[in-house]
């Protein structure tokens, strides 16, 4: 089966993680994966090429709105009927030109997979992505969702109804980040973690994410004399902002901005806990690999429980009198290295190698 992916950006975040998820764990001689993408280069894009995947680049929409439309429909009319199915990753429904044109062009199967629970933009922006709502029932065949949560702002009320559409839990391999005392630690000697109680934050660096609210809360226990520290992988919008945040705090000695980083697992050995404050999700890959790592989590009681997998998830508010319990919980962690005692992850709906069984059921692979 040959499958065309749209969604793909050069930034290796949830999405990204989601479809790696499936392109490392199915079939080669069964499934060949193809990427569309207005970034250039796509995050992993050398990995698949090695994969044998096409990777295809077209010019930004927004910068270049007739070069795209023109090259989006060279390319479909010419390849458009090679492919089986298109799979289409999207945040939001504002841009649907992909999908539209893939049913055009005669693309059989036609799938988005939704990957949030509410609108991170508003204005115009959530005026055009409820419009769409109503349109896509004419383009696509198939509606996937990350997060039960999320269905109702994506798709609109009733969609669950519709026999095209499926929950679909992410997924990971719980292996790449089972837990592994010996690389513990080298990674806390190599990054000078020693001494330190870690917390990490995996996540970009946007307004959904919250480590504005998390610098504000923790700032009690990062102060200079702290043996606590924060750790934030990622990149974004808000760096800049953020970490000047952390220097109004006085709490900058104990907060470590990492940007993006390809050693992220082994990362996750080194902490002592993951943090996610974040205002709203779908399921996140970060928190699920937490999770695999057997690491406690603290995260915003804003989250709905899908995804939770470990007894070690402790919910905690993200308003402004939520410091005290942040703050109580840190106290209570230490650096000795405690993980789940047995993390659940593996054989659970999060687990990749049960999703891809059920991809290969849903495709008739």
């Amino acid at each position: 089966m040959k499958i065309l992916v749209y969604g793909m950006t050069d930034n290796p975040g949830g999405i990204e993680s989601v479809i790696m998820s499936y392109v490392r764990n199915v079939d080669s001689e069964k499934v060949q994966f193809d990427f569309l993408s207005t970034f250039t280069p796509i995050a992993y894009e050398d990995e698949l090429k090695e994969r044998g995947s096409r990777v295809v680049h077209l010019p930004i929409r927004h910068e270049h709105p007739l070069q795209f439309r023109k090259e989006l429909h060279a390319f479909m009319d010419k390849h458009a009927r090679k492919y089986d199915a298109i799979w289409v990753h999207l945040c939001s429904l504002v841009n649907i030109d992909v999908l539209k044109l893939a049913c055009k062009k005669g693309i059989p199967r036609r799938i988005i997979h939704c990957h949030n629970s509410q609108n991170m933009w508003g204005g115009v922006r959530n005026l055009i992505h409820l419009q769409h709502r109503k349109r896509i029932l004419a383009y696509a065949t198939d509606y996937w969702t990350c997060s039960e949560d999320a269905v109702d702002w994506f798709y609109g009320e009733g969609i669950a109804s519709n026999p095209g559409y499926v929950y679909i839990p992410n997924a990971i391999n719980p292996k790449d980040v089972a837990f592994d005392v010996q690389k513990r630690q080298a990674v806390r000697e190599a990054m000078g973690w020693d001494g330190k109680v870690v917390l990490g934050n995996v996540a970009r660096l946007h307004p959904q994410k919250n480590q504005e609210y998390l610098l504000n809360v923790l700032a009690p226990v990062l102060g200079k004399s702290s043996n606590v520290a924060l750790v934030i992988v990622g990149d974004g919008e808000l760096r800049e902002r953020l970490e000047r945040q952390a220097e109004e705090l006085g709490i900058a000695d104990n907060v470590q901005f990492l940007g993006l980083r390809s050693d992220v697992r082994d990362l996750y050995q080194g902490m002592d806990a993951f943090v996610l404050p974040s205002k709203f999700e779908g399921v996140s890959m970060a928190f699920l690999e937490a999770q695999a790592n057997g690491l406690t989590c603290l995260v915003s009681d804003t989250l709905s429980d899908e995804g939770i997998v470990n007894d070690n998830v402790i919910k905690l508010p993200i308003t402004a009198d939520g410091e005290k319990e942040w703050v109580d919980a840190v106290r209570r962690l230490d650096d000795s290295g405690n993980r789940a005692e047995h993390s659940k992850m593996e054989g659970s709906v999060h687990d990749i190698h049960e999703q891809v069984k059920q991809f290969y059921s849903r495709l008739h692979v």
